[in-house]
């Protein structure tokens, strides 16, 4: 019982760096588009900027989904410990 529990833990915890990873790489992407739109801006490059402007929203977009899954299993973590504290009283 003991090993089943220490690998769920595991496992989650290798999920949860993959999603910080992700953050991070979505937040770098974020970064570089809005660098890229002002060299475009100011350089008069129309297509490059439409360009940039729709990857930084898709970046934001991805971003904004992974910060929901993550607090969504935070509150799921914190309802599951909850009702364990509750059953052991």
């Amino acid at each position: 019982m003991r090993g089943s529990r220490n690998l769920i833990r595991a496992c989650r915890f290798i999920k949860m760096k993959k999603k910080i990873a992700l953050n991070t790489f979505y937040t770098l992407g974020i970064v570089v588009s809005v660098v890229g739109l002002k060299w475009a801006y100011t350089g008069h490059n129309y297509p490059v900027v439409g360009l940039l402007i729709a990857t930084a929203l898709f970046f934001l977009y991805l971003k904004i989904n992974i910060v929901k899954e993550v607090r969504s299993g935070i509150k799921d973590k914190e309802k599951i410990n909850s009702s364990v504290k509750d059953e052991t009283n």
